[in-house]
């Protein structure tokens, strides 16, 4: 019987230990390689925008601004996702995002749901809003002991053309202006500026030092809590101010306030004072209850005209219990009043006088920009019994002039109203709509944008609205309910056939 041979092995032991190793070697050698091109690629990496929505790409000057910061800054997101401002909060969680992309280092974002957290959520309010936000829903950003607030409302702009037209009550978000505000307060907290505020003084103004007057007196009374939102809202210091004598406006005035003067009219040298003071670049709260002297320059150099007669609104949905206030029948669509105009809520007015644009003043080339921010409705009477809807606040600006150097380096603002009287104590007290605009008001007349966020503009934002008649309306939910599951019944049949068989 023929003996086999026993097949040989084809590699010896030793072979299969070093094929062996060989591997684990190769495989360690494949990790380490993984592993130093992630280290590297996380120091040099390079992000795509991909996404169509400009709303999430980052404009050149917000990555100068990103670049430039050398402290860290903290941004709280206070909201409570999937609530009323939904929208808005995936649009500021979604461009936040990428400012924490563009500078990991030095941005650090936090989500703080206000109805999961409610401790934490207690202690940040104790902490930088303790008389309670104006809205639930805000952003805070925070560098250095300083911080700013942006809140819902103020992150978009609104269409009122069909609330206005009286074709309905929806008011739309058109346009979001997350990263003008972002960006300019992420700046202004790591590159903090001292704010300054001067009401002047020597003609019978309102006091920012008086106490509030008795309860339920709509007379004069003090403007403490003016100057409590200026310290304790907008994070500016103010003073008194006279310019009788050699007196100036002091270079580091921000903002003048010109509060209610009753006692004669401002002299020929210090109205000169605050026009020179307006043309380079000043900004100015005006509430002017009586003719002043200041009438002339402001209709003669910024195109906005005060009546002579006092105001009341007869209509009586806008009545009040006193004789001579009553609510803003209308307010119109600006920074200001945008908030107030999305949540309905009018401003209180006390016998104010009316404020006008002067005629064909718009018309000029380079002519300061008039805003009406709110009027009458068309049951306005005047002293004289003249009936119509009647303007009531106003705002003007005129932008820097390229070439042309300003000593506070922005352009001009005012906001001008024929009424002191709604922003003092007991009002303010008694009616948060004044509040919130006198909070407004005075955040838009002391923002400055600086060269380095010029040209930032809000984003528009895309609705698509798709409209059906009832039958399409049915036909389409039978197709979701009974065609679309029919179908995958039926492939599936078809494939338990084709297997059976």
């Amino acid at each position: 019987m023929a003996q086999t041979d026993t097949p040989k092995p084809s590699f010896a032991s030793g072979h299969r230990w070093l094929g062996a190793l060989n591997s684990v070697m190769a495989s360690a050698a494949a990790l380490a390689l993984v592993v130093m091109l992630n280290y590297l690629a996380a120091g040099h990496f390079r992000r795509f925008q991909w996404s169509r929505d400009a709303a999430f790409k980052l404009s050149r000057q917000t990555q100068v601004v990103l670049d430039s910061l050398t402290n860290d800054t903290q941004v709280t997101l206070f909201f409570q996702p999937g609530g009323e401002n939904e929208q808005i909060y995936g649009l500021a969680s979604g461009l936040l995002a990428e400012y924490q992309n563009a500078n990991p280092r030095h941005i650090h974002l936090r989500l703080l749901d206000y109805t999961r957290f409610p401790g934490p959520a207690k202690e940040l309010l104790s902490k930088h809003i303790p008389n309670g936000p104006r809205n639930k829903d805000f952003v805070l950003f925070e560098c250095n002991g300083h911080s700013k607030i942006v809140y819902a409302d103020e992150m978009a702009d609104y269409d009122f053309s069909d609330l206005m037209a009286g074709r309905g009550k929806f008011v739309r978000r058109n346009a979001f202006r997350g990263e003008l505000l972002f960006t300019s307060d992420i700046y202004a907290v790591s590159h903090p500026q001292a704010l300054k505020t001067y009401f002047l003084c020597g003609h019978g103004e309102n006091d920012p030092g008086d106490p509030p007057g008795e309860p339920g007196n709509l007379g004069r009374s003090g403007y403490s809590k003016l100057a409590a939102i200026l310290k304790e809202e907008i994070d500016s210091d103010c003073e008194r101010l006279s310019l009788l004598g050699t007196n100036d406006i002091p270079h580091d005035c921000q903002l003048l306030i010109v509060a209610g003067p009753h006692k004669g009219e401002f002299l020929p040298e210090e109205v000169n004072k605050i026009a020179a003071y307006l043309k380079n670049g000043g900004r100015l709260l005006a509430l002017l209850t009586k003719p002043c002297g200041l009438e002339p320059m402001l209709a003669q150099q910024w195109g906005v005209r005060l009546g002579n007669s006092r105001v009341v609104d007869k209509d009586p949905r806008y009545t009040t219990q006193g004789p001579y206030s009553f609510f803003t029948a209308q307010l119109f669509p600006h920074h200001i009043t945008n908030p107030l105009a999305k949540d309905k809520t009018p401003i209180l007015m006390v016998w104010p006088r009316p404020v006008f644009q002067v005629e064909d003043r718009g018309k000029i080339p380079g002519a300061p920009e008039f805003t009406l921010l709110a009027a009458t409705s068309a049951e306005g009477v005047d002293e004289n019994n003249h009936a119509g809807a009647y303007p009531l606040l106003a705002a003007i600006e005129q932008g820097v002039i390229k070439g042309v150097e300003t000593p506070r380096g922005g352009g001009t603002r005012i906001v001008v109203a024929g009424d002191s009287d709604f922003l003092d104590d007991q009002v303010i007290v008694s009616w948060e709509a004044n509040h919130d605009f006198a909070e407004l008001a005075l955040n838009w007349l002391l923002q400055r944008p600086e060269i380095m966020i010029e040209g930032l503009v809000p984003q528009p934002i895309r609705e698509y609205k798709l409209y059906l008649t009832p039958a399409q309306s049915f036909r389409v939910r039978w197709l979701f309910l009974a065609g679309m599951p029919a179908c995958i019944l039926a492939l599936g049949g078809l494939v338990w056939l084709r297997r059976r068989h």
